[in-house]
């Protein structure tokens, strides 16, 4: 099933660097794996969380997320296992358009097409999807996600760069994937830097010895050491290595 909605025009930001497509599984790594083999727990929402590929999940702190929770849909043939809960509407503060908890945030490059696979938090109440821009010039929604059954819709935008933010206009939605195309990536992750993990183009440097984990974009773990990697035999492509225990990942190209 799928709805499209076509968007206005936005304002202009500053862009670093572009991926084409991007897609963001919450059942796979770095989000739900807990009880895949090999797999972490899932990582939780008390704080701001921002992906190295683009998307940022975020809260003031005190309006929390519900979080990742497991339940089993499919959307388009796709099986997902766990779900991005809201727990409640992340409304903004009148009369911005710009929320202030429980949002997802993606740069974009210019136009793209977002697709969001969700469902209403009620089975017997539909909800509305807001999308605004971070200039609070710009408001548009996806209306009637339906609390029935699982489902992707796609938002066109067609706009120039922009910071687009995603949130229910009042109670739940549950989130199982979300891509868009044009993902402007704003970021490096220093945080896995100064624990001495790095990439140099050919080997992961682990320099202080810690239990690092290798997944693929479809989130299987390839790989898992306390020593530096040397990639020459992995297949080209995106990989995402983590911190094992922790919520720190970073994103590589082979």
């Amino acid at each position: 099933m799928k709805k499209t909605l076509l968007s206005l025009a936005i304002a202009f930001v500053a862009i670093v660097a572009v991926n084409a497509q991007t897609v963001w599984n919450f059942s796979n790594a770095p989000f739900g794996v807990a009880g895949a083999a090999g797999g972490s727990a899932p990582i939780s929402f008390a704080a701001n969380y921002q992906t190295t590929d683009g998307l940022t999940i975020g809260t003031d702190g005190t309006t929390l997320w519900t979080g990742l929770t497991t339940n089993s849909k499919t959307i388009d043939g796709i099986t997902y296992t766990y779900r991005l809960q809201t727990g409640g509407g992340g409304s903004p503060v009148s009369p911005s358009f710009i929320p202030v908890t429980r949002y997802l945030k993606i740069n974009v490059s210019g136009a793209c097409t977002i697709n969001i696979g969700m469902i209403s938090s009620s089975s017997s109440a539909n909800r509305t999807l807001i999308i605004a821009n971070g200039s609070d010039t710009f408001n548009d929604s996806i209306p009637n996600v339906l609390g029935s059954a699982a489902a992707t819709y796609t938002y066109n935008y067609s706009g120039p760069a922009a910071t687009l933010y995603l949130y229910s206009k009042s109670s739940g939605i549950n989130y199982y994937y979300v891509s868009a195309t044009n993902v402007v990536v704003t970021s490096v992750n220093k945080v896995l830097s100064d624990k001495g993990v790095s990439f140099n183009g050919t080997e992961i440097l682990n320099n202080k010895g810690l239990s690092i984990e290798v997944y693929s974009v479809l989130g299987k773990r390839i790989a898992n050491s306390t020593k530096s990697l040397s990639t020459t035999n992995f297949q080209k492509g995106f990989y995402i290595v983590r911190v094992a225990g922790t919520n720190d990942a970073l994103k590589i190209k082979i």
